[in-house]
């Protein structure tokens, strides 16, 4: 145990962090940020995409992208101003000293290289003895972390394991220099519930076992309270609030921080429940920062929040802390928000009729299957027997691991994939292998919001070229002036200026590019959306808004929607019904209330019970016996 005398393990203050952008203007991105880790202590770093948790991270050993500086501040470790470290010094850190597991392990590892060739470069370059040493020790390291068979999977390429598996091979690469501190960069996003879960019972097991102290940056605050004692809010580049995770879960005392958390979806709501989104939009880190980072978007906010930056007092940083009640609507919105709740209780009763009253489905699939064929391997059987049906005005939400073939069906279902067997019906009629234009119309019919908006817009084209080009293609609004006044009219549906239509993909957030993408699907009107995880790349304020559009859109224009993701709880409060997916098979289907409350099949069970909520008595036996 650390004496109450001894200096953290780690550091920092007064950190700021600027960037060039091509236009010549200096973003902020971390401004004047303290933070202190002791040994073996876990803290969380929270907040929404831009607030600064990774520039953070990365500014601890200097590895800022591009034309990223520290301008000022300190990192010490154990007393050493790493800011102030020379190339060579900073060399004798890296993952010897401090560990970092990167968000993305299909980028992070090299698709050439076997998994024995990438640990020993790492062990080489920490001089850990010589290549039988080095060969016992990456053994050691993939058992540790629980790849099996670790002698023979070692040989083995980084396509060859899932995203879990991969995940965890990032862990054992940050820790064969067995560091001190191990940063773990959103490193469950990705992931279904239950690899999630046995990503952070990893991190908790190698916490405790080696004594190693965690810094985990994460959105997701279910994540937070599972797996951290201390946790650390940031926004507009600021820390606002930090404290026992324990105690902010259950008493936030910043607005922001209330905020995030009514923006997370929760097991127990029911069906139809709408999200609460945070109003408005971070600030431009590009300006001087006047007042409180987030008085733009504060209901408690006054002319000293817009005049005075608050100091950070007793972990938080708010003028009104002692004085108001945290609140991240403002006031206006509540009654905006009683008529929404009722209009999606309304849109999910019409979804239910539609199913309860038998009417002829709009899309249905009987008996599908899909197989994938390598040259020395067996087939692999990614879809199975699966047989769903989708109604007009209804969500079907599709769960299960990755793997579990949730996205091959709905490209099935939109024929970006030929099915091997079986049947698709597009209002009752079969187009299963439909000809050349029958396939044209079918796609006009049937469109996908993919999962990543980052790379599923052509970042060379304008935002009204991306969207206006599905017109062209179906020969909607051939005139040039038509297709710009319908790109207009779509920017404004999916809650955009139309001014906007002349800019490229770069010049938008994540939230807004998915707004695009969901622009550019229904450009066609379509009757029937397939949405392929489409919140899961996003932080929980800018998710809750993607959300409650799509239940707009629904009840405004009759869409159906199949909506695949790996979060159960926003799969119950958007779906009407719920179809859980197993190896390619569909084990279980329902109401989305009965499956969630009643599971029947095994699998759905373990799912729902690996699934993170952000629940206070996790957090507070955490803070009392950290792990």
């Amino acid at each position: 145990m650390t004496s109450p005398l001894a200096s953290p393990l780690l550091d920092v203050r007064g950190l700021s962090v600027d960037f060039s952008a091509p236009d010549g203007r200096t973003v902020h991105a971390v401004r004047d940020v303290n933070v202190t880790l002791e040994r073996g202590e876990t803290l969380a770093v929270v907040g929404e995409s831009g607030s600064g948790k990774s520039t953070t991270a990365l500014a601890l050993t200097r590895m800022l992208p591009g034309s990223g500086r520290i301008t000022a501040g300190s990192v010490l470790l154990d007393g050493t101003d790493l800011a102030a470290a020379t190339e060579e010094e900073l060399r004798a850190v890296r993952g010897a000293r401090i560990g970092t597991i990167f968000q993305d392990p299909m980028t992070s590892l090299n698709p050439v290289l076997s998994i024995r060739t990438q640990l020993d470069e790492v062990l080489r370059a920490h001089r850990h003895g010589d290549r039988a040493t080095r060969r016992a020790r990456a053994e050691e390291l993939l058992d540790l972390v629980g790849i099996p068979d670790p002698r023979r999977r070692l040989n083995d390429h980084p396509h060859q394991f899932s995203g879990g598996q991969r995940q965890r091979i990032l862990i054992a690469t940050a820790l064969a220099g067995e560091p001190d501190v191990l940063v773990a960069d959103e490193p469950t996003t990705a992931l279904d519930a239950t690899v999630q879960e046995q990503i952070l019972r990893l991190l908790a097991e190698l916490n405790q076992k080696t004594g190693t102290a965690l810094l985990l940056i994460t959105h997701n605050m279910g994540v937070v309270s599972r797996s951290c004692a201390r946790a650390l809010v940031m926004y507009g580049g600021t820390v606002v609030e930090n404290g026992p995770t324990a105690g902010i879960l259950t008493r936030p005392r910043h607005p922001y921080t209330a905020g995030l958390l009514a923006a997370v979806p929760r097991l127990s709501s029911p069906s139809g429940t709408r999200l609460t989104g945070i109003p408005g939009a971070p600030p431009d880190l590009s300006l001087p920062l006047i007042g409180c980072a987030f008085a733009q978007r504060c209901a408690a906010a006054d002319e000293q929040c817009r005049t005075e930056a608050p100091p950070l007092v007793d972990g938080v940083a708010c003028w009104h802390q002692h004085t108001q009640p945290v609140t991240a609507a403002p006031p206006a919105d509540r009654g905006a928000r009683a008529t929404a709740d009722r209009d999606a209780r309304a849109t999910a009763d019409r979804g239910a009729r539609a199913t309860a009253e038998g009417n002829t489905p709009l899309l249905e699939a009987v008996a599908l299957r899909k197989e994938f064929r390598g040259r020395r391997h067996t087939p692999l059987v990614a879809v199975d027997d699966a047989s769903l049906t989708l109604h007009a005005g209804e969500t079907l939400g599709i769960v299960g691991e990755s793997g579990s073939g949730k996205s091959t069906l709905a490209r099935l279902l939109s024929h970006a994939h030929p099915a091997d067997g079986g049947t698709i019906r597009l209002r009752g009629e079969d187009v299963t292998r439909p000809s050349r234009t029958a396939l044209r119309a079918l796609r006009r019919q049937v469109q996908m919001v993919f999962q990543d908006p980052y790379a599923s817009l052509n970042p060379r084209m304008t935002v009204g070229d991306i969207i206006g080009e599905p017109l062209r293609v179906h020969g909607l609004h051939p005139d040039r002036a038509a297709r710009a006044q319908r790109v207009a009219e779509l920017l404004e549906l999916v809650g955009l200026d139309p001014a906007v239509a002349d800019r490229l993909p770069r010049a938008f957030s994540g939230g807004q590019r998915q707004r695009i993408g969901i622009a550019r699907a229904l450009a066609p009107e379509p009757s029937v959306l397939l949405c392929d995880e489409p919140v899961s790349a996003l932080d929980v304020s800018v998710q809750a808004q993607i959300v409650n559009l799509l239940a707009d859109l629904q009840r405004d224009l009759g869409l159906a929607l199949l909506f695949i993701a790996h979060d159960l709880a926003v799969v119950r409060q958007v779906s009407h019904r719920i179809a859980v997916m197993h190896r390619g098979r569909i084990v279980e289907t329902g109401p989305a209330d009965e499956v969630c409350v009643n599971p029947r099949h095994p699998y759905t069970s373990a799912l729902l019970a690996a699934a993170p909520e952000p629940t206070p008595a996790t957090a507070e036996v955490l803070e009392t016996h950290p792990v």
